[in-house]
């Protein structure tokens, strides 16, 4: 849900306000919010920790939310960020704060500064959300934290692949436990060994070696046999139309979710309804398109877009519902929407 509020064209005036490239700043997004996540589920389930989080969430400015485009690359973006800084100071501890920007500028290769600024746009971002889920929801602190707890699988899954090794002794992944487990720095893994540090290298180097020695050995027996008794296989093909077309429409769909978010939360009035009714058209026109195109794709390929549809279909259900309950609203935004969320919803099936 949070991650669907970052969308192309939020992602590429972030980098340009932080002068960096949008690439690097994608990928530090995509590690920057699960990370943010797990520290706050760390944090919540200890003493005093679900009231501290649910009285953090209940001072934000719910506003953030939609008018994110209009505060990043203004003035008040350095205000916004410092006191996003502040804040997940104040919850996850400074020294932790600071190892997790410091991991977000290693893994995406920003600046000290670049890394520092982007994790203080997003802190209020997480928490605007998760504001909004637990007035929606009506819970209260201790349903707050049982909610982040339920999550844990989907916080530890979406952190990228490296990322977690560079959070070690932070704790901000505390709370996740073994579902990082393999992310987690080999040193330890062996630490519980009790052996010396000295005969742990011996040891590394020595089995080093002696692998090196055997795939060597392997290798060319097994190279010798493959010439002599197995004819080359060419590689298996691949369906041509279906990884670029994937692509292309995974591509899509996400503009078009980012699109639609975009537009429902803009929506207040009749008036508001009226205006947007040309570009919600246009959106439902591109889920159509996508649709009609991806059933013929395999299982396989229908994956990455299914996933998508599916990850961004509880908060659009939610904006609809807003936008619908409005009085005067329904009857002009209905005929499109109602047609639009069930193509989406066929389309996060596989």
């Amino acid at each position: 849900m949070i991650m669907q509020l970052l969308g192309p064209s939020i992602i590429n005036r972030l980098a340009a306000s932080l002068g960096a490239n949008q690439g690097l700043v994608g990928k530090a997004i995509s590690a920057a919010v699960p990370a943010i996540l797990a520290g706050l589920t760390s944090m919540a389930s200890r003493g005093g920790g679900a009231a501290q989080l649910s009285n953090a969430v209940a001072k934000q400015d719910p506003s953030i939310l939609s008018n994110l485009g209009d505060l990043i690359g203004s003035p008040q973006q350095q205000t916004v960020a410092e006191n996003g800084t502040d804040i997940l100071s104040s919850l996850l501890g400074g020294s932790s704060t600071n190892a997790l920007a410091g991991a977000l500028s290693k893994f995406a290769g920003l600046s000290g500064a670049q890394g520092s600024s982007l994790l203080g746009m997003l802190a209020p971002l997480v928490l605007g959300q998760l504001g909004q889920v637990q007035k929606s929801s009506a819970l209260d602190a201790g349903g707050l934290a049982n909610l982040l707890n339920s999550q844990k699988d989907n916080i530890a899954n979406a952190l990228p692949s490296g990322f977690s090794k560079l959070l070690g002794g932070s704790g901000i992944l505390d709370a996740l436990g073994d579902r990082v487990k393999t992310s987690v720095e080999p040193a330890r893994a062996t630490a519980s060994q009790g052996l010396p540090l000295l005969n742990k290298w011996l040891m590394a180097i020595a089995l080093g070696v002696l692998g090196i020695l055997l795939l060597t050995s392997y290798g060319c027996n097994q190279k010798t046999t493959e010439k002599a008794t197995t004819p080359e296989t060419p590689p298996a093909a691949t369906t041509p139309a279906e990884t670029p077309m994937n692509a292309d429409l995974s591509g899509t769909t996400s503009k078009a979710l980012d699109g639609l978010t975009t537009a429902l939360a803009g929506i207040t009035d009749e008036a508001t309804a009226k205006a947007a009714v040309p570009q919600l058209q246009d959106i439902a026109k591109q889920i159509e398109d996508v649709k009609t195109a991806a059933a013929p794709l395999s299982a396989d390929a229908k994956k990455p877009i299914a996933s998508l549809v599916a990850s961004s279909l509880p908060i659009i259900t939610a904006a609809v519902e807003k936008a619908v309950g409005i009085p005067g609203v329904a009857a002009i935004l209905n005929p499109i929407l109602q047609a639009l969320v069930a193509n989406l919803e066929a389309l996060s099936k596989v």
